[in-house]
């Protein structure tokens, strides 16, 4: 199955290309178009050439080069229907020299204007290179778009003795102008179409996203309480023996340490009662730890000491200083120090897999209405990526580890009324910086 980023690529590939396919087909149309247009002027022009040249005789063209009067009155005649019949600019008969012999021109030059651009068409039928009518592309004079056609005329020994042009307006160049302007358009606006509905489809491609993942949370949530529910049964029993044997060791006197067993008994209990609740209603972690007042400076305390009891075989670096003084506020103790705990851990475990010794700390920012914690390692860190998905549950980049632990301090701390997130350096540091109000809303 593809992932959502892959689908998102393929998806904005699909559309660019969409979009230049529609684009291409749309100025193929306009080329053929013009082509089509073009041909269609060409044979007109063409047939008319080849026409008039049968026409017009040989008689009448060796009597247009001796000044026959009634020759050029007729010829001319001829020509000025032909460019009424079919609406053309104009015709002419030239010489070799580019002289006019005939013209429907009302002032007409004595040589034909346009010789440098075509005499090499007119050429080819003097010197025999082409017995049929050639038509000249498309080209330009003033603002006028002009196509010619010449045709040859022989006279009365079989020679070409002059040409005959035929000229007309390419009329269609406004409309082509026209048809090529909304391609613009339409290209624009096929673009900013395929943007809109490229975000409008990436915010729903989005949306289900997040949809599927609520989804997959929910599914997660249903597994992990049934999981829960029955581990946190099956341990209730045992911790309830331990928490007993150690009481007994603890009014005998023989095991001062059994202490530490009956509180960390009671705080697995409270957990495991939280999470039990927890898996039972998707009810608050906090059900069983009411709120109260305390000193964070002392809780700091309290949770080095338990963390460098847990490592006291290794050689731990604590990072910060402790705060000294008092200070109060109001929360949840028990849950803030299992979770504090929980980052320590996580922070000494992610310094042994970097291969560095352990380097962690707790600082302290007392603020008016707020008490921040940072808890600090120099670990091997994390990428954005990995910071982004930390709080996702089972996402776990140790060896041994559940994924479970930054979700569940996220959501103690947000039952708080805080926030907590992660800021990390690859390579150097790692902070998860808990935002805590004093007192928190009620």
């Amino acid at each position: 199955m593809l992932s959502g980023t892959k689908k998102l690529v393929l998806i904005a590939m699909f559309a660019v290309f969409f979009i230049i396919l529609v684009n291409l087909a749309w100025w193929f149309y306009y080329q053929k178009t013009a082509q089509l247009l073009d041909d269609q002027l060409s044979r007109r022009l063409s047939a008319v050439a080849a026409s008039a040249s049968v026409m017009i005789g040989p008689l009448k063209i060796d009597g247009l080069l001796t000044g026959d009067i009634e020759a050029y009155a007729h010829v001319t005649s001829l020509l000025a229907d032909l460019q009424v019949a079919d609406s053309l600019a104009e015709l002419f008969i030239l010489d070799e020299d580019y002289r006019y012999l005939a013209t429907t021109a009302i002032e007409p030059d004595t040589t034909y204007f346009l010789a440098a651009l075509n005499g090499r068409y007119i050429d080819s039928l003097f010197f025999g290179r082409s017995s049929r009518p050639v038509v000249t592309p498309t080209y330009r004079t003033g603002r006028l778009f002009l196509k010619s056609a010449f045709a040859p005329l022989y006279g009365p020994e079989g020679y070409v003795m002059a040409v005959l042009g035929v000229e007309a307006n390419v009329d269609y160049f406004d409309v082509l102008a026209e048809l090529r302007r909304n391609l613009w358009y339409a290209s624009l606006f096929s673009v900013l179409g395929g943007l809109i509905l490229g975000a409008v489809f990436l915010l729903l491609q989005r949306r289900v996203g997040r949809a599927e993942q609520q989804l997959f949370l929910g599914q997660t949530h249903a597994y992990l309480g049934r999981m829960v529910a029955v581990v946190a049964h099956e341990l209730k029993n045992p911790l309830m023996i331990i928490r007993g044997s150690a009481e007994r060791l603890v009014k005998t006197g023989d095991a001062p340490e059994a202490r530490y067993v009956v509180e960390e008994v009671d705080r697995l209990n409270r957990i495991v009662s939280g999470y039990l609740e927890f898996a039972r209603a998707d009810r608050s972690l906090l059900s069983a730890d009411p709120p109260e007042d305390f000193d964070p400076i002392r809780l700091l305390a309290d949770t080095k000491k338990h963390f460098m009891e847990r490592y006291r075989a290794e050689q731990v670096s604590w990072l910060s200083p402790e705060p000294g003084g008092s200070t109060s506020m109001v929360g949840h103790p028990r849950a803030l120090r299992q979770v504090l705990l929980n980052l320590l851990f996580n922070g000494a475990e992610a310094c042994q897999q970097a291969g560095k010794p352990i380097a962690v700390g707790i600082e302290m920012k007392d603020r008016a209405a707020l008490v921040e914690l940072a808890v600090i390692d120099h670990g091997a860190g994390m990428s954005r990526k990995e910071a982004r998905k930390a709080f996702t549950p089972f996402f776990t980049t140790k060896q041994k580890g559940s994924g479970l632990g930054l979700y569940l301090s996220r959501k103690i701390i947000a039952e708080m009324g805080g926030d907590i997130e992660i800021r990390s350096v690859v390579g150097e540091e790692t902070r998860i910086v808990i935002r805590l109000p004093r007192k928190p809303k009620t």
